[in-house]
């Protein structure tokens, strides 16, 4: 969904700006009011539900403002996502903090940081196999949640049916989620805690559902970004074994979908600060989910003069645990508990 746009994605990439590129190929429908969906009267059941969430997640066109809070922290993003017919288009602009542009046609990638005049290019094809939120959303999920309808409400000026996923063990946080009536568009989730305790939202402020007129904008060219900064991230698909890894032991439900290297990206000490991928030379990362969340573990080589002790840090429904083992540094990282985060640390081996 475009507002998990916030932090799932971005750190999907490898990225913490907060903001969702992870976004794969979507398909060849635009859903719009009038595509054949479930009508009121046909009372879908919590299973239609999901396909449709996940069908909409992969080919639905929207534009819209999307705010997140987590942490007592809230953030807010203008999205501007088109489907049309092979081609994928998408421009996200926060409206806080530093002024920064994402822009993304199909698999290229440009994030621009206007003060800085620094953009960042992402590989063609590098992303290939990055989890889009939602989109994994299938009837598999009801072996680890438990699905059910809970009432109807409007949203953002829409009609919506109110979802409520329980999880099934100690792995994954509940979620309420509420979908658009006649597209499935996730209007507004929230995570929550055993306790039924929201521990962050995210949700569309205002949206327009199948957008007819696309505005207009295009992909920065050379020209237009004349005396910027360019830096390519160098981003090649691998696989954990010819990295040298194993996997044992993995929570329950969760799936490996993507590995990737990324390279020295260049990116100038202000702003790679907070990008964790960015600062070693070389990272593996791979991408797990269980069709709701996701979880991202970074792999380095271990520097002394960078990694201090280890750690778990919590923020809202987000855990990050940094962990030393034996030549590498392993950072985990995902909306979920605890408990998910040291059993996906303790799966890592070297054979």
């Amino acid at each position: 969904m475009p507002f998990q746009l916030f932090r799932h994605s971005l750190r999907a990439c490898g990225l913490t700006l907060g903001l969702s590129l992870g976004m794969a190929h979507a398909g060849s429908l635009t859903v719009s009011h009038g595509a054949a969906q479930p009508t009121p009267s046909e009372s879908p059941s919590p299973a239609q539900w999901l396909r449709l969430i996940g069908q909409a997640a992969r080919q639905s066109s929207y534009e819209g403002t999307v705010m997140m809070s987590s942490a007592g922290r809230s953030s807010s993003v203008q999205v501007s996502h088109r489907v049309s017919g092979e081609e994928l288009f998408e421009k996200i602009e926060p409206l806080d903090g530093p002024e920064r542009q994402i822009y993304r046609h199909n698999d290229d990638i440009q994030i621009l940081w206007p003060h800085k005049k620094t953009v960042l290019v992402q590989q063609r094809g590098a992303l290939l196999g990055m989890p889009r939120p939602w989109a994994q959303l299938d009837e598999r999920v009801a072996d680890f949640y438990q699905i059910d309808l809970a009432g109807q409400q409007r949203w953002a000026g829409h009609a919506s049916t109110v979802l409520l996923l329980r999880a099934r063990d100690q792995f994954r946080y509940g979620q309420r989620v509420w979908a658009e009536q006649r597209s499935g568009l996730v209007l507004r989730a929230e995570t929550l805690a055993p306790s039924g305790q929201v521990l962050e939202w995210t949700a569309f402020t205002q949206v327009n559902v199948g957008p007819t007129v696309a505005r207009g904008w295009t992909m920065p060219d050379a020209k237009s970004l004349g005396g910027w900064r360019v830096v390519r991230s160098d981003l090649k698909k691998t696989t954990l074994p010819q990295e040298g890894w194993q996997l044992n032991d993995l929570p329950p439900g969760f799936r490996l979908l993507t590995c990737v290297r990324r390279g020295a990206s260049g990116m100038p000490p202000s702003l790679a600060a907070s990008e964790p991928a960015a600062q070693a030379s070389e990272v593996v990362q791979a991408v797990f989910g269980d069709g709701v969340t996701h979880v991202s573990v970074f792999i380095e080589p271990f520097d002394a003069r960078r990694h201090g002790r280890e750690m778990m840090l919590a923020q809202g429904a987000t855990q990050t645990l940094k962990r030393r083992v034996g030549d590498w540094w392993l950072t985990v990282v995902g909306d979920v508990p605890a408990a998910t985060v040291v059993r996906f640390a303790g799966a890592f081996a070297r054979p």
